[in-house]
């Protein structure tokens, strides 16, 4: 039976996982030589919460770790998450921008894209699938895995065949929390090897105890990839350790894996942890009750965060047990970037207004009238009214701008503020996709750039590799 490939996930969902995605470039560039040597498939290291934060929270310039990334990496494959037309942020970009920033991403070492839609519209990911493609890079299809009514196999297995058909030159199965039981994934990789002709990764959380056996039961099915996180960023609201599943698919002698490299990183990762201790969540063991309420581990970590800035994190078990009740009434959507958040926003609502639906927000309002995509479920008509009578429901799609609309505010910015060095094109990017987050970075004195400061250090040897 062949071995699944590995993908390390720990510079990106490890860590968004668990230290909601604080990590800084700094703290990674010590150990990329060592996990470029481990012989993983691909490092996913991009995309997802990593943009955000990189301008949010960390005054750095996602796109300069990237070019560190590229600089590092010789050997192994750089891989993102993308969410389709909403790319990295949380609402819908114009064709224009989607070209644009995959062909940056590209240009500055991405391979692999993992594409996915909240709501599993293929209609979403089809764009991007496209621009990756024509960069010849590989565009991985994403179905988002969840358990309801509605979602059976049957579903999935069109829903992959669909994928496949758009063009996608693998696919991927993401568990965002951890609901695919072993048995299920073992019969549903079966169907899809059978089907299929691409590639078929999975991606699954350890949020509820199931996922060591849920990818080893991928592996006997026949998965090809498999996403897993370095032991001391592991487990909890993250993955499988990435040496317990290389130990449980090889035995000492025909491991092909350097042991006592991956101790080293693990090692690593562990010191570095401690210096983000004040951004992890509350787990500290199983949640089955994930397999109810389908809290994603990273969207668990952040709301846990945001109820205890606001002093009410007594209020995080109603918060919980409204989600999948909010969940069902708009008819079962995955929950995952950005539907994750808008039921998120209106749970957390609900539980403080202390009434359901009193007060409606409006990302929330465009979901139930689908301008995020096609809803598969039947959304509640008692919802349905409340929305209606909504003063937020215009009843229209938010407009997408284009590129050269985008570029006019930009160019005004930059000259209002004396920027005349902004002249790349992901710092367009940059204030496209976060433009409040932007400007402070962009106006700021204090910006971390890691450019400069790296060639000096490396060539002073003052990192140990």
């Amino acid at each position: 039976m062949n071995k699944p490939s590995i993908t390390e996930v720990v510079l990106r969902d490890g860590q968004q996982s668990l230290i909601a995605t604080r990590m800084k470039t700094k703290d990674m560039i010590p150990i990329l030589k060592k996990l470029d040597s481990v012989g993983y498939s691909s490092l996913e290291v991009w995309g997802g919460a990593t943009y955000d934060c990189c301008l949010r929270f960390l005054n750095e310039n996602p796109w300069d770790r990237l070019k560190i990334f590229k600089k590092h990496f010789k050997k192994t494959k750089l891989q993102m998450l993308l969410r389709g037309k909403n790319l990295v942020g949380y609402k819908e970009y114009d064709k224009s921008v989607i070209e644009l920033f995959i062909k940056n991403s590209i240009k500055e070492g991405m391979h692999i894209f993992r594409i996915f839609d909240a709501l599993n519209d293929i209609n979403n990911i089809k764009p991007s699938i496209e621009y990756v493609n024509n960069g010849n890079q590989n565009a991985q299809g994403t179905i988002c895995y969840t358990t309801s009514p509605i979602h059976n196999e049957k579903y999935w297995i069109r829903l992959a065949k669909n994928i496949e058909d758009i063009g996608a030159t693998s696919l991927a199965i993401k568990d965002m929390a951890g609901l695919l039981r072993p048995n299920t994934c073992y019969e549903l990789i079966k169907k899809l090897k059978k089907n299929l002709t691409i590639p078929i990764h999975l991606h699954t959380h350890s949020t509820t105890g199931l996922s060591d056996a849920t990818n080893y039961k991928a592996y006997e099915a026949g998965v090809d990839n498999i996403d897993t996180s370095i032991s001391s960023f592991s487990n909890l609201y993250a993955h499988t350790a990435t040496e317990s599943f290389i130990s449980m698919l090889y035995d000492d002698v025909e491991n092909p894996y350097n042991m006592e490299l991956l101790t080293d990183i693990s090692d690593y990762f562990n010191d570095v942890r401690q210096n983000y201790k004040k951004y992890e969540g509350s787990m500290r063991g199983v949640d089955v009750n994930m397999l109810t309420n389908q809290v994603p581990g990273g969207m668990l970590s952040i709301l846990e965060k945001q109820l205890f800035d606001l002093n009410r994190s007594d209020k995080l078990k109603l918060l919980i047990d409204e989600i999948p009740k909010i969940r069902k009434d708009v008819g079962y959507v995955p929950l995952v970037t950005p539907s994750s958040q808008i039921v998120g926003a209106q749970a957390l609502m609900n539980v403080l207004d202390e009434k359901r639906y009193k007060t409606l927000n409006k990302e929330f309002v465009d979901l139930v009238n689908g301008h995020y995509g096609e809803i598969t479920g039947v959304i509640c008509p008692k919802l349905l009214k409340k929305v209606e009578k909504s003063h937020l429901s215009d009843g229209t799609a938010n407009e997408t701008l284009s590129i050269d609309s985008h570029k006019k505010e930009f160019k005004n910015f930059c000259t209002d503020n004396d920027l005349k060095n902004l002249t790349r094109e992901t710092d367009l990017l940059n204030f496209i996709l976060f433009p409040k987050e932007a400007k402070e970075f962009y106006l700021s004195k204090n910006k971390n750039s890691y450019t400069d400061v790296v060639t000096l250090q490396e060539g002073f040897g003052l990192y140990v590799e």
